[in-house]
């Protein structure tokens, strides 16, 4: 058996090149994803969170091959697929599929739901439309936990969370090894997020499809994820086990997506609010076409040292069995890897009182 993990991202880099005007110099370039690596096994989910703006869509976009890549390796079981040539791309599609955002908007509107679904199954497995296709898709709306009725009904026909099922059986229908859902519950209602959610998991322990799952929401990519990895400004700057981030995070960009989360304890809530007052909320964060020679977090860190203007920390071995870029590591408390939270609170009450 291989020691290689099934699908992996070694150190990739993702620059757009700046727009030229006229009799103006060009811009450098944006750095929107740099250097980031992360692995993902069957029947496992890497969450991918942070603010908008931080790379977790470009991301997606690399491993899609929608976008070029700067540098970097994607392997999928062993395979390099990094540059997939227009002879393998049907292969790689069978083989990693997305599930979007914006379902309304990802169907075609003037198509039925057996074409949706079906055209993608004519197209990788030769089944041309007919009894025996549709038969299929039937087994795919049920799969997801919708009626065999839908077979007939159009996009505009369906709730948010039903287009979003359509969405997921088409990503089946082709019977991928990794699917990457971008921001696939964001646009839904609570209730109906957790709806697809249990959809996703129920799929996952019934096929072993590995998911990479990308979201803003801290809490949603707990509850979904295996493994969490945390972006800002296009660095990863802690990974790790989803539940023990979330509970002990060692970053404070981390600490300040958990303090954001609203609780219905209205004693925790309150204690969450002083956490996040203590984080610059209003200082905006560097371009990433001009990122700073340090952490990118500095501006809006409460726990800030000399040292983090002046150099990007060196990623350390986490409590939660990953890695963390911050020197609170390794410099001036030398945390070792351990949870920041006791370290922010305790700085927040001193500054509270001074």
């Amino acid at each position: 058996m291989s020691d290689k993990p099934f699908f992996s991202v070694d150190d990739l880099h993702v620059h757009f090149a700046g727009r030229s005007r006229l009799f103006r110099p060009t811009p450098p370039p944006v750095k929107a994803v740099n250097g980031i690596s992360f692995s993902i096994e069957p029947h496992r989910t890497f969450g991918l969170v942070g603010e908008s703006g931080s790379g977790k869509s470009t991301v997606a976009r690399a491993i899609l091959q929608l976008v070029d890549i700067q540098s970097g390796t994607i392997t999928l079981d062993g395979e390099d697929v990094t540059k997939v040539s227009s002879g393998d791309e049907l292969t790689f599609r069978s083989r990693v599929q997305a599930v979007l955002q914006d379902p309304f908007s990802s169907l075609n509107q003037v198509h039925q739901t057996r074409t949706i679904v079906g055209d993608a199954i004519t197209r990788h497995f030769g089944i041309n439309a007919g009894a025996d296709r549709d038969e299929e898709v039937m087994t795919l709306l049920d799969e997801v936990g919708l009626s065999r009725e839908f077979l007939d009904r159009y996009p505009y026909e369906m709730s948010g969370g039903q287009r979003q099922r359509i969405s997921i059986a088409r990503a089946l229908a082709v019977k991928p090894e990794l699917i990457i859902a971008d921001e696939a519950t964001s646009a839904l209602d609570v209730s109906i997020q957790s709806q697809v959610i249990n959809v996703l998991k129920r799929v996952q322990a019934d096929t072993g499809v590995a998911y990479l799952f990308i979201a803003h929401d801290l809490e949603v990519v707990k509850h979904m994820s295996d493994e969490v990895g945390v972006m800002y400004l296009g660095y990863l700057v802690e990974k790790g086990d989803a539940e023990k981030i979330y509970n002990g995070p060692t970053h404070p960009y981390t600490e300040m997506l958990i303090a954001s989360i609203p609780m219905p304890n209205p004693v925790v809530q309150a204690e969450r609010r002083s956490l996040r007052q203590s984080f610059d909320n209003d200082a905006e964060p560097p371009s990433p076409a001009s990122l700073p020679p340090g952490c990118p977090f500095e501006n809006r860190c409460p726990v800030t040292m000399d040292i983090c203007r002046e150099e990007m920390p060196a990623p350390t071995i986490g409590h939660h069995g990953g890695e963390v870029r911050c020197h609170l590591h390794t410099s001036g408390p030398e945390l070792g890897g351990e949870s920041v939270v006791q370290f922010i609170e305790s700085t927040a009450r001193r500054s509270s009182t001074v």
